[in-house]
């Protein structure tokens, strides 16, 4: 695929990088007490940041200028963690249960959560299913399952449609303009001999019709299938819209995971990628303008990689790498991963691992 030579690329700018890790950041206890936050969001305001933990631990919603927690909200539910995202202008929380993928040709199913934050509760709760997002308008909840869609209505969950979609497996995004729906799906072999990486190598079609995925657009609205993106894909179980519209990334688990990224204009692949090695749904995402990309990876230990885009190059590092013993004394305590959020004044990574938060100063 063409993602493996920018992967490549960037994997040795990666381990020809030197710097001095973990100097320049600010790290405090958000409990005195072993929680484990898996996950982090900004709200869109950003003065707060949604948190969300393993082993029955409440929704928490932590006041950054007085680093305090200002509610709590019981989700109910013991997993070994959570990815959390706001709706556009904070009225939901939509939450994910992480799980381990350790194949590349099946995606496993997760739980899904809905908080309305106005009313302080959990609204509606999916167990098992394939994909959950909150449209841009905050009115509907699109729901997958295998290849059934459902379009619910907010805050009532009232189902406003349901269809079956085509082979739909694993995940969906929509587009912030609330008009296109990415659905990842199992190709047929006469759309298989329309992708070009494929269509004229007889072995290579017979074995993308039974392990890969592609992905497929429809409209939100009608849910007509619009076009398919040109490539073919490992298991994708994560996938969603950059801010601006202007690229789809998807998370691809295999034996070094990856995110591919598509021109969401044409709906064609791009060279753009990057790696990850953690198969537990990472957080990713662009920052500050889009010039930057940070995802979470395991270098040993949990760790946030930032990569100038311009470049595709490493341009800092950050690794929750402690001594443990040491730390407990102080209250401080390991986590299973690392999740992060961009945060607006351009320079600082907010990083929630273990019990406590890190503001890292990123060297640009």
């Amino acid at each position: 695929m063409k993602v493996i030579t920018f992967i490549l690329v960037s994997l040795l700018a990666f381990n020809t990088y030197a710097q001095n890790i973990n100097e320049n950041f600010e790290k405090w206890i958000v409990e005195e007490k072993p929680i484990n936050i898996t996950g982090i969001d900004l709200s869109p305001d950003g003065k707060e940041v949604a948190l969300v933990c393993g082993k029955k631990t409440p929704l928490m919603i932590y006041d950054l200028a007085s680093q305090s927690i200002v509610k709590e909200i019981d989700i109910k539910d013991e997993y070994s963690g959570y990815n959390v995202h706001y709706s556009p202008t904070g009225k939901y929380l939509l939450i994910q249960e992480r799980v381990y993928e350790n194949n590349p040709k099946k995606a496993k199913k997760s739980d899904y959560h809905v908080v309305d934050l106005q009313a302080g509760k959990l609204i509606h709760k999916f167990k098992k299913i394939s994909d959950a997002k909150i449209s841009p308008d905050e009115s509907k909840l699109y729901v997958l399952e295998k290849d059934q869609l459902e379009i619910r209505e907010l805050p009532s969950g009232k189902i406003l449609k349901k269809r079956e979609l085509e082979a739909g497996r694993n995940a969906m995004a929509i587009s912030p303009d609330g008009e296109d729906l990415a659905v990842v799906v199992k190709p047929t072999k006469e759309e298989l001999k329309e992708i070009t990486t494929v269509r004229n190598d007889r072995k290579a079609l017979k074995a993308a019709l039974k392990y890969r995925f592609a992905i497929a657009i429809f409209d939100t609205e009608t849910l007509e299938r619009k076009k398919m993106v040109n490539e073919i894909y490992d298991n994708i179980n994560q996938m969603h819209y950059s801010k601006d519209g202007k690229k789809l990334l998807c998370f691809n688990v295999a034996q070094n995971s990856y995110i591919n990224v598509i021109d969401a204009s044409t709906y064609q692949p791009s060279r753009e990628g990057y790696l990850s090695r953690t198969t537990s749904q990472p957080d990713f995402s662009y920052g500050w303008n889009g010039e930057y990309f940070g995802i979470s990876t395991v270098e040993k230990w949990p760790s946030v990689n930032i990569y100038k885009v311009e470049s595709a190059s490493v341009v800092d590092y950050y690794n929750t790498q402690m001594k443990i013993w040491k730390n407990i004394k102080k209250k401080v305590f390991g986590g299973t991963n690392t999740s992060f959020v961009f945060l607006p004044d351009e320079r600082h990574v907010l990083i929630a691992y273990g019990n406590t938060l890190i503001k890292w100063k990123v060297n640009k």
